[in-house]
């Protein structure tokens, strides 16, 4: 474009950046105005105490400069729109953020006359708040839009890395605000006093306290996977200077917020601080849609590299039923792993209960659990993509086979990762959900994204992940951690290794081919087989123990020894004859082995509640 023609979108740069800076003014002032306790001074609406214009005495002027707010944003968001559709020809970008944005301001005024019928409880804050910052970000995307006229030139410079973190950044990080808003507006700001975690964890926190946490905890995630995003922008070559440079820039807010937070705490709730420390939050969560979007618009086109040795083409039916979509969707939920998880959170909710827990309990505890296994599964891979389309035992998976496109398993997962947490915090308890969450976030950052691909004990430092479901039986029950749920986190734990190791004796030549740094590919069979070894005897010393400390009785113990005998059998023949029958067979019965163990243990536990 001319510099002539580029001059006739300065009123929509001007406009819609004026209308991204009194978005953010605006959510911010709201929340100044609930940390003054002046949003009910205004108990109707759109009056104030039955009159227009009312006396702005005391509280009273917060809440009606709040209010007076909303039809000058909405008057900004309308030139906003009108000048976006004057160019939406050459602005298409901008186009579609200002309808997004008209579509947000008419919800939000909904939703804050309903914030005033609900009395400002915590869920109408809460989606107060996050239509708020929709609505900011909306804005803030026109003005991006048209300020660099994206529809004039290419942008595809992102790797694709750079662009999956970016996006699961800005979700946490966005979960992390609103959770804070439900938590300040649950009056729960000083449940938790002590820094960084809740006067100790000792797992046993009432409903204000772990909502406290929740809030914390997505806020440590955020912090993390920010960090992540800055080490991958500090090579030159991840992203353009401008997106390195929003990441940079991200990675400061992020380090302020933590600062901030803590402080918060530490002041006893001073109000300016909490009204900074949202202020920084709201900013940082739309630094990060920004750079998500201009992530996504740069993302580089996925390509996979070749198929296994034997060149077998991926075959993709030309018809594909709704049927055929629905088992594809299904398979990224990896439900054969997710059927031993449930499982064992069973079998833990049995356990803690003395018999058989409320029916309705129970369904919701496993339905959650689904969820989160399912989450888990899909962003998995998601994630593994690329080296699933290079193994034979993968490739026919729903992504690399071409069923489902890579961006629909991922939103697919973050939806289930909501939904898990929603249904576990709301039907089952807080603690549930967080451990629940805590779980997903783990496996995704920790497994997938980190130890997968670094390092040979990938397998062991993420095998908690799959040790966290018996904790959420557990605290869906007795609403808190005991010894016994720890020990059987370490079951879990311990027993990782041998079963997936057997797995990775078998398939080291493919996990060798991918780059994959699984045990038997760098150390040799002779090192992995101890191992297997030496995991199986800590494995039983541990399903043994629990007798003396009087967390299981005498008839489990005889159920125990003949289980761990066998275990310790399998682990031998595998140490000895190193075939590909001992190692399948070893991998099949550790599956059985677990299951027969908890189930011994629920049995031992009748009549013998959570202890």
């Amino acid at each position: 474009m001319s510099s002539a023609s580029r001059s006739q979108f300065l009123g929509l740069k001007v406009a819609s950046t004026m209308a991204a800076l009194f978005a953010f003014a605006l959510v911010v002032f709201g929340a100044i105005v609930r940390i003054n306790g002046a949003g009910m001074t205004c108990p109707d609406w759109p009056r104030c105490r039955g009159v227009w214009f009312p006396a702005l005495d005391s509280a009273v002027v917060y809440e009606w400069a709040h209010r007076v707010g909303a039809p000058v944003l909405t008057l900004l968001i309308l030139t906003t729109f009108a000048l976006a559709w004057r160019h939406r020809r050459e602005l298409g970008e901008a186009m579609r953020f200002a309808w997004v944005a008209l579509g947000m301001v008419v919800l939000q005024i909904i939703i804050g006359a309903l914030t005033i019928k609900y009395a400002n409880n915590p869920p109408s804050v809460a989606a107060h708040l996050v239509v708020g910052i929709g609505t900011f970000i909306s804005l803030l995307l026109v003005a991006y839009a048209s300020w660099t006229e994206l529809d004039d030139r290419a942008v595809r410079s992102v790797r694709p890395a750079l662009a999956s973190i970016a996006l699961l950044t800005t979700i946490v990080a966005f979960i992390a605000v609103i959770a804070g808003g439900y938590m300040s507006a649950s009056h729960a700001g000083l449940a938790c006093t002590g820094f960084p975690l809740c006067n100790g964890w000792a797992g046993a926190h009432s409903a204000a306290q772990a909502l406290h946490m929740t809030h914390r905890w997505a806020a440590y995630a955020t912090i993390a996977l920010v960090l992540c995003l800055v080490a991958v922008a500090a090579r030159p070559t991840s992203a353009p200077p401008e997106v390195r440079r929003l990441i940079f820039v991200a990675g400061g807010c992020v380090l302020a917020q933590g600062a901030l937070g803590a402080l918060t705490v530490i002041s006893g709730l001073a109000p300016v601080l909490r009204s900074v420390h949202q202020a920084n939050g709201v900013l940082l969560v739309a630094l990060l849609a920004l750079t998500t979007y201009r992530c996504q618009l740069g993302r580089q086109p996925e390509a996979f590299v070749s198929l296994p040795a034997d060149g077998a083409p991926t075959q993709v039916p030309a018809t594909v039923t709704a049927w055929m979509k629905c088992a594809s969707y299904i398979q990224l939920t990896k439900p054969n792993v997710m059927s031993l998880l449930l499982f064992t959170t069973f079998t833990a909710m049995m356990m803690a209960a003395g018999g058989f827990p409320r029916p309705a309990l129970v369904f919701w505890t496993l339905l959650g659990g689904a969820l989160a296994s399912a989450a888990s599964g899909s962003i998995n891979m998601y994630w593994d993509r690329d080296i699933d389309a290079q193994m034979k035992r993968t490739r026919l998976r729903p992504i690399p086979s071409g069923r489902v496109p890579a961006q629909h398993a991922l939103v697919f997962g973050v939806v289930l990762a909501i939904l898990a947490f929603c249904v576990l915090w709301v039907a089952v308890n807080p603690l549930a959900a967080v451990l629940s969450t805590i779980g997903i976030l783990y496996y995704v950052i920790v497994y997938t994204m980190w130890l997968k691909r670094t390092t040979p004990q990938n397998i062991v430092v993420g095998g908690a992940a799959g040790s966290i479901p018996p904790l959420v039986g557990w605290a869906a029950v007795t609403h808190h951690l005991d010894l016994t749920a720890y020990v059987l986190f370490l079951i879990v734990f311990v027993w990782t290794p041998p079963h997936f190791w057997s797995l990775a004796l078998m398939k080291k030549d493919e996990y060798a081919r991918v780059g994959l740094p699984m045990l038997p590919s760098v150390y040799g069979d002779a090192v992995t087989k101890r191992q297997i070894l030496l995991y199986s005897v800590v494995l039983v010393a541990l399903t043994v123990v629990m007798v003396p400390l009087h967390l299981m009785g005498f008839g489990y113990l005889t159920v125990a020894i003949v289980l761990d005998a066998l275990f310790l059998a399998g682990a031998l023949w595998v140490a000895m004859t190193g075939t590909r029958k001992s190692e399948g067979m070893m991998y099949r019965f550790s599956m059985l082995y677990l299951a027969l163990l908890f189930s011994a243990m629920a049995i031992d536990r009748f009549g013998h509640g959570g202890s």
